[in-house]
């Protein structure tokens, strides 16, 4: 009896330490690396430069520098995004976040 329960509480570390592992690795999976954030954001600005009015890639260009920590240059991305696409949700609503992050967006 002893063997069992010692046995049922051995398998139950183990699954708990799977589940765990997993939790971990989805997370990896799911962050990309600074690197990746940076060539990105340098593919958009040579993007923009042959597209400047582009609303969407200055919207991506936002999320890409609010992603990477870049907070000043995230609310000047999304400005420009906001005078081509006025009343876009999805800059309203990084607006709302940058504000709570303590990065206010100029007017």
């Amino acid at each position: 009896m002893l063997y069992a329960s010692i046995g049922i509480v051995v398998i139950g570390f183990a699954i708990i330490s799977l589940l765990f592992q997993q939790d971990e690795l989805n997370t990896l999976d799911k962050t990309r690396s600074i690197s990746e954030i940076q060539e990105q954001i340098q593919e958009t600005i040579t993007y923009l430069k042959s597209n400047p009015k582009d609303g969407r890639a200055l919207k991506s260009l936002g999320a890409l520098y609010k992603e990477a920590g870049l907070y000043k240059e995230s609310v000047s991305a999304y400005i420009s995004a906001s005078r081509e696409l006025p009343g876009d949700r999805e800059i309203q609503r990084a607006f709302i976040d940058l504000r709570a992050r303590g990065h206010a967006p100029s007017n």
